[in-house]
């Protein structure tokens, strides 16, 4: 009888052993294709603040789409993304991660910082915004995003920004154009140039 106790006992913590050590390994196994997806988001925006399309195209899909509030498409296709890499290039565009939210082995949802010469110009504070990237065997299918939570957007003093930077350009005949074209960039930046140095 005793016996009989003993091994029931022996039976039960090695079971118990066992099933720790299985949950343990998956759940291992979760955070690391949870910390490879993270990885792969920041290979990507490491890729386009230096502007390598080649790393870009890696990462990606032919069919890669940026949305604004999963609805409008900013960026269409990666074939897109990749042309607009000669324009952020002179816009002197950059992201930055502030914060990862969640992440799982399909998504990974950040906070991030959106930046270019424009807003130096401009004298615009950069934006924030809540990026959800959606990913499926090693690549970025697309992204989706908004204003960050509790981010103030002001459309009114947006406007007034970019009103006054197209008037000083009309009555100074500078032409600039903001087709998202490398040789568009190149003449929109001087034209930013000249209206940030301006004596007021």
């Amino acid at each position: 009888m005793k016996f009989k106790s003993i091994f029931i006992v022996v039976f039960s913590v090695f079971a118990m052993i066992s099933c720790s050590e299985k949950k343990s390994n998956t759940n291992s196994k979760s955070n690391s294709k949870s910390g490879e997806s993270v990885a792969m988001v920041t290979s990507f925006v490491t890729a386009r603040n230096s502007f390598d399309t080649e790393k870009l195209r890696e990462l990606t899909t032919p069919t890669y789409q940026e949305l604004f509030k999963n609805d409008f498409a900013e960026v269409k296709s990666q074939e897109q993304l990749l042309a607009n890499q000669d324009w952020a290039k002179e816009m002197s565009s950059v992201t930055k991660i502030k914060k990862v939210v969640s992440e799982n082995d399909s998504i990974v949802v950040v906070i991030e910082e959106s930046t270019n010469y424009i807003d130096v110009a401009l004298k615009r504070k950069p934006q924030n915004y809540e990026t959800t990237y959606y990913l499926k065997d090693g690549k970025i299918l697309k992204q989706s995003f908004d204003f960050a939570p509790n981010e103030k957007f002001d459309q009114r003093a947006n406007d007034v920004l970019y009103g006054n930077f197209e008037r000083f350009c009309k009555v100074r005949d500078i032409d600039f154009s903001w087709e998202p074209t490398k040789e568009a960039g190149k003449i929109l930046r001087k034209a930013l140039e000249t209206y940030a140095n301006r004596v007021e």
